[in-house]
């Protein structure tokens, strides 16, 4: 609690990826978490954007958009998303027509029956994701979580990193896809450690 409490400013930070999730609020997101979750599980940095919150401000830096039910989005909104597109970036949206049923009051899960179309999804998703560096890209981190944040202009950029597991994590190896000037490696109880950035953009963290 006190290391949060030294670094109150991170709490207003917010999430850096290029790769923008627009949330299905009128399904109960349970599809479009059902990404979120996959994703995050391979480390991608995203932002989730609720539909009633997508505008110019939120989908600023997106290189990549996933729109999961274009028809609870306004005209304005969807235009919002192709300008992604125009800017050279990638827009992936579900096909006319296509809908997921609305979640029921005890519903907490996709149903079986709808696993499928979130595979659908998910191969399509993972096929343009591949294996981009939409902010940050991270290697031997198996039993970490990971979220890339930052303030508005990027100064600072934190990234956090959770070892969920019983054992100390080594060797892992942060790969930043801008140029930065330093790096430091904040750890509670222990003295802030500058870190090297080579030329490449990795950083390595011995333990």
């Amino acid at each position: 609690l006190k290391f949060w409490e030294d670094h109150r400013g991170w709490s207003l930070l917010r999430p850096r990826g290029e790769l923008a999730i627009v949330e299905d609020v009128a399904s109960g997101a349970l599809m479009s978490i059902g990404i979120v979750d996959m994703l995050t599980a391979r480390h991608t940095p995203l932002r989730v954007i609720p539909s009633e919150k997508l505008s110019a401000e939120t989908l600023a830096g997106a290189r990549m958009a996933l729109d999961i039910n274009p028809a609870a989005l306004s005209p304005k909104q969807r235009e919002l998303l192709k300008q992604v597109a125009r800017a050279g970036g990638t827009l992936l949206t579900a096909p006319p027509g296509w809908s997921f049923p609305p979640q029921r009051k005890d519903q907490v899960t996709v149903d079986e029956k709808d696993v499928e179309k979130l595979d659908d999804i998910w191969r399509a998703v993972n096929s343009i994701v591949g294996r981009q560096n939409l902010g940050v890209r991270l290697f031997n981190v198996a039993s970490l979580r990971s979220e890339l944040v930052s303030a508005a202009g990027g100064n600072p950029t934190v990234l956090h990193l959770v070892n969920y597991s019983d054992y100390p994590v080594e060797n892992v190896t942060v790969r930043l896809r801008d140029k930065f000037q330093k790096a430091r490696l904040y750890v509670p109880g222990q003295p802030v450690q500058d870190l090297k950035i080579y030329e490449n953009g990795e950083i390595d963290l011995d333990r």
